[in-house]
């Protein structure tokens, strides 16, 4: 009995591990290695590259006319295990041997300053919907799965599906107080940031609500709810204040 040819996806998904594992290769080393005719292997590769996993490259073979050569773009990189998240945990462990936490703690406000220079252009001056809609799309850009929507009269809350640095915030719980003292570094003194669900305490997601400093004051002189629903901040969701 005949053995079924692989369907096209699980065909392209070969064609991306052979150039992980080779190198960068040409139509006709594919196709032997997968026992196509070179036009199917094009048409394979002109789908990988239009989704951006790979990239036609050329280099010179001896004397003769350049070789076209397909590559792994960084997106194709990425559909290949990294094990980030266990090497920077591993390099947070050492630097607390060595330093104790105050050193961690010293790496963390760094990499908050580093980013909050990197996406203040992003957030400066921004009204708040386009606030809150700018904290989920930088969130979004690094993994978090992040959303905005209205929480309601003049509070806009993010929400984020995905927590990007799970192990390393399960090690060293403060790295959740810095990412929500950046969240509050970007939005800028005028608006008030309250963590309101907190995966590490539990929760399917994490959630901050945005309002305006003003009129948060307020609300609470006048003894009105928070943005927790008991008139003042979130709980034990709201950590480094």
């Amino acid at each position: 009995m005949t053995e079924p040819a692989p369907s096209p996806p699980s065909t392209r998904r070969t064609v991306l591990e052979l150039i992980k594992r080779n190198g960068p290769q040409t139509v006709a080393q594919l196709s032997e290695a997968l026992d196509l005719t070179g036009p199917a292997v094009r048409r394979h590769l002109e789908t990988l590259e239009a989704e951006g996993l790979v990239a036609q490259t050329t280099r010179a073979i001896g004397r003769g006319r350049p070789a076209h050569l397909y590559a792994l773009t960084e997106a194709g990189h990425d559909l290949f295990p990294r094990n980030y998240d266990q090497l920077a945990s591993q390099l947070l462990d050492a630097v607390a041997c060595q330093l104790g936490e105050e050193g961690v703690e010293r790496m963390f406000a760094h990499r908050q300053r580093i980013l909050a220079e990197r996406y203040a252009g992003r957030t400066s001056g921004r009204e708040l919907p386009e606030l809150a809609g700018e904290l989920a799309a930088i969130q979004d850009e690094n993994g978090y799965m992040a959303e905005w929507q209205p929480a309601g009269e003049r509070r806009f809350m993010v929400r984020e599906h995905n927590c990007a640095i799970a192990k390393v915030a399960g090690a060293h719980p403060s790295a959740c107080a810095y990412e929500l003292a950046l969240f509050r570094q970007l939005a800028g003194p005028g608006v008030e940031v309250d963590r309101v669900a907190h995966m590490q305490a539990g929760d399917l997601e994490c959630a901050y609500v945005l309002r305006s400093r003003v009129e948060a004051k307020a609300s609470q002189a006048n003894g009105e709810a928070g943005p927790d629903g008991n008139g003042g901040r979130a709980g034990g969701h709201d950590q480094g204040r």
